[in-house]
């Protein structure tokens, strides 16, 4: 479902976007994207709507999901492999635990920057100021991506962190 109202967003505003740099604020557009906007921009606001509601509900299991990873299992191992002396695999678990819980902070940063650059999207009256509208979707894009980064990092680092938990176990075995 979030998939398909993103596409369709996407699909709305891409009707008008070739190469134009936007910012937060306005977006040089030319007079033709800018009644293209002005035509479709209830839909499009009906439509973020829909997408910043289903991302809502995304960001909270996620966000839970990456807090209870780093709160139940890893910091918790931690401990173990320092108090244990494991001195070769320990370092290597508090490293990418730390990496982890500053990727997460910027995840939550970023998703943040997005939902704000969403709502202000959402409540700019984008018949009278399609410019400012379109800045607004640019700068959600943008920090969407970042998000995406964010996702993609933690995904990275609890693969990393896996790794390191074998170490471990091989550590663990001698």
């Amino acid at each position: 479902m979030l998939q398909k109202l993103s596409v369709v967003l996407l699909a709305v505003i891409s009707v008008f976007v070739v190469s134009q740099t936007a910012t937060a604020q306005t977006a040089e557009l030319t007079p033709e994207k800018q009644v293209v906007i002005v035509q479709t921009c209830v839909a499009a606001q009906t439509t973020l709507q829909k997408i910043q509601h289903n991302d809502a509900a995304t960001r909270v299991n996620r966000g839970q999901s990456y807090e209870t990873i780093v709160n139940r299992l890893m910091t918790p191992l931690n401990i173990r492999a320092t108090s244990n002396e494991y001195n070769n695999s320990a370092p290597l678990l508090i490293g990418t635990t730390s990496k982890y819980q500053q990727a997460l902070d910027s995840f939550k940063k970023d998703y943040e920057n997005y939902d704000d650059a969403v709502s202000l999207a959402l409540k700019t009256k984008c018949k009278d100021k399609p410019a400012v509208f379109y800045g607004y979707i640019e700068e959600a894009r943008t920090q969407r991506q970042n998000v995406a980064n964010d996702v993609a990092t933690l995904t990275t680092l609890i693969s990393d962190y896996r790794n390191n938990v074998q170490k471990l176990k091989t550590e663990v075995g001698q």
